[in-house]
């Protein structure tokens, strides 16, 4: 569960302060932060409808390289919008994969709580959704600290940085079962 909230804090510390990193480091007016958030949206509708059958394909294949990926590739994107020259074309493309990617996350790691705990799977999917409603205000919380302290880029780095984490904690921690079969 730890690794699942670092995941989803990580998301959402970058996800809440998207709009002032556009605004001061990518230096784009509202129009461009529309326009990039426009894409950001479809990208994560996208990534959540192929994450029903594109990750389902890769959860099939290797539920645990699938958890490990997903985090592993956020957490490079948010470096990468910190080390990377910005530029309004790059850091669009680079929140809109951040999109694509985040959207096979859910269907991961509700299909590793059916495989692990098939039995109690409706308790466990509570204590997925809390532990995701705490990484959500975490996050943010955490996330603002770090933006009044330090800005935007300091925060997409932080964001990055436990995204990196939570694939290293899946590497290291998070055991997947097989698909039963039928």
């Amino acid at each position: 569960m730890l690794a699942a909230a670092l995941v989803f804090t990580g998301h959402f510390a970058f996800f809440t302060y998207i709009r002032p990193f556009l605004e001061t480091v990518t230096g784009v007016g509202v129009t461009g932060v529309a326009t990039i958030l426009l894409g950001f949206g479809v990208a994560n509708f996208v990534g959540n409808y192929l994450g029903n059958y594109l990750g389902g394909w890769m959860v099939e294949r290797s539920l645990r390289l699938t958890m490990i990926a997903m985090p592993l590739l956020m957490g490079t994107l948010g470096v990468s919008l910190v080390l990377l020259e910005s530029t309004p074309a790059t850091d669009a493309a680079l929140v809109a994969l951040w999109g694509l990617a985040f959207g096979a996350i859910p269907v991961a790691w509700s299909t590793w709580l059916t495989r692990t705990v098939p039995d109690e799977a409706e308790s466990a999917s509570g204590l997925l959704v809390a532990a995701i409603n705490l990484a959500i205000a975490t996050g943010a919380a955490v996330g603002g600290v770090i933006f009044d302290l330090g800005g935007a880029l300091d925060v997409f780095a932080a964001s990055g940085a436990v995204l990196l984490l939570a694939a290293l904690m899946v590497l290291i921690g998070v055991r997947t079962r097989p698909l039963a079969t039928a």
